[in-house]
């Protein structure tokens, strides 16, 4: 991926149609000269069909989360048919708030995401640092979990890995990840893609990063950490901040 990647999961802060179509006409009035980045955008499930009929063809949409289940007996559940028939191109899997109760579920979640053609943002992340290393640990199996399912290797072409180490989430810039270690990691999460999946796949795959990000840290995470890009919570429902990351992650 030459193009650098930002993607926005809203969660719960934008709620009603007429604000994600404000969102949406302001980001595109004010991204219009900036080139060079992929945008995609995770809004709720109720505002997926609004999003997509409104984002045009510049920025991609994505489910914030996919039902593991490929039967239809499972009330209240969010197939992957279901969201790119709702316009959904993408899918976020294994975040941090859901892998907490959901961790299991996550390679028959890659698998369902993979078998409609949606491109899968996986997020991987230790809880807290270790000083012996054994957060590394961690990371290498959340990734063998997800991509060595029961169904075997997925297609790895359609899949982004976003390393969100929770403890730095929500945190100010000074006290998130600082580059030397984010690229540390990277290189780890190359290693363990190439050895489960073969080099010349495992190389290939994006790597986004999810912890704190803003305006002040990301131009270093972005030269220093060897990253492809960003995963970003609330700064994706702002349209100044998201779009200095968007002009960002284009130098």
């Amino acid at each position: 991926m030459k193009k650098k990647l930002l993607v926005g999961n809203w969660k719960m802060y934008i709620e009603k149609p007429e604000e994600a179509k404000r969102f949406i006409a302001a980001c595109k009035r004010k991204a219009q000269n900036i080139s060079g980045v992929d945008v995609v955008l995770a809004p709720s499930f109720t505002l997926l069909p609004t999003l997509a009929a409104a984002a045009g063809s510049r920025i991609k949409i994505a489910g914030q989360t996919v039902s593991p289940f490929d039967d239809a007996q499972h009330t209240g559940e969010v197939s992957a048919v279901m969201l790119k028939a709702a316009g959904a191109a993408w899918v976020i899997v294994g975040h941090s708030e859901r892998r907490a109760t959901e961790g299991a579920l996550v390679p028959a979640q890659v698998a369902a995401a993979h078998n409609a053609g949606l491109m899968v943002v996986l997020c991987v992340g230790e809880t807290e640092r270790d000083p012996s290393g054994a957060h590394f640990s961690v990371v290498a199996g959340q990734l063998a979990q997800a991509l060595m399912g029961a169904n075997g290797k997925p297609a790895a072409a359609k899949v982004v890995v976003a390393y969100e180490p929770v403890w730095a989430i929500g945190k100010d810039a000074s006290e998130a990840l600082p580059p030397a270690e984010l690229r540390e990691m990277v290189i780890f999460i190359r290693k363990t893609l190439a050895d489960l999946l073969g080099r010349a796949v495992g190389i290939k795959i994006p790597i986004l990063y999810g912890g704190s990000v803003d305006a002040h840290n990301a131009p270093g995470l972005l030269a220093e950490g060897d990253i492809s890009g960003f995963l970003v919570g609330r700064a994706s429902t702002e349209v100044t901040s998201f779009i200095e990351l968007m002009r960002i992650c284009k130098k």
